[in-house]
């Protein structure tokens, strides 16, 4: 009786145990109740600016002037929808004048002002995207050659190479402190070094972008004329 007691005594504890382990992978699916101790209301303005300085330069002025001096459209369509890969270049370590850009794009935080950042600058990215399908389609009065790039720039922006840069600079931080002893007391030299890195990389895979959109466009743009072909052939639209 004393042994069956003690087996549903354990039994209860390990259940209670797993119950509990269970609330907290459950709880960590939202940011929402979690606490980031480097994050302080105080510091608000300071963020505020940085993600205001961001969108006026990044997201706004550099694509204007792409427009105005009538950059290849290639480039065009390979800069706009990677904004977000620039703010995670920008962002390193918080960035500078006393991490303004520490929330900008980190979809790791936990912070709700990390959270509706990060969304942001999705969502930017997202609007340039569309813009580029929708300003190709008006350019060239073919909904087919608008959509074709759109198979390469939503490929290279969304799945592949926010994550490998961030890797690649903390590689070269390590680097750069191990063989030539730039660390933690030149701050401000480590990070221009490591941003300016981080935006070669950006830079090349935004131009290798553009020359992939210039090559298979028109393969793809055939191939969405095939596809349409055959479902209204098939569906009579």
């Amino acid at each position: 009786m004393e042994n069956k007691i003690k087996s549903e005594l354990k039994m209860n504890k390990s259940e209670r145990n797993s119950r509990k382990t269970a609330n907290k992978i459950e709880a960590q699916r939202s940011i929402i109740g979690l606490y980031d101790s480097a994050y302080d209301n105080r510091d608000l303005p300071k963020y505020l600016f940085g993600m205001a300085i961001y969108i006026i330069v990044f997201v706004i002025f550099i694509p204007y002037l792409m427009l105005h001096y009538k950059v290849p459209d290639e480039i065009l369509l390979a800069y706009v929808p990677n904004v977000d890969i620039l703010a995670t270049v920008l962002g390193y370590e918080g960035g500078p004048f006393s991490n303004m850009w520490r929330y900008l794009y980190n979809p790791s935080n936990i912070s709700m002002f990390g959270f509706m950042s990060t969304t942001i600058m999705n969502y930017f990215a997202l609007l340039g995207a569309t813009f580029m399908v929708a300003w190709q389609t008006h350019k060239h009065k073919s909904w087919k050659r608008g959509w074709s790039a759109a198979f390469i720039f939503l490929l290279m922006t969304y799945l592949l190479p926010g994550n490998l840069i961030v890797i690649l600079q903390d590689k070269v931080a390590k680097y750069m402190n191990m063989y030539f002893g730039i660390g933690n007391n030149e701050p401000l030299l480590r990070y221009v070094l490591i941003v300016l890195f981080g935006l070669t990389l950006a830079v090349s895979i935004i131009y290798t972008e553009s020359i992939i959109v210039r090559t298979t466009r028109s393969s793809i743009e055939r191939g969405i004329h095939v596809a349409h072909n055959a479902v209204k052939y098939h569906f009579n639209f």
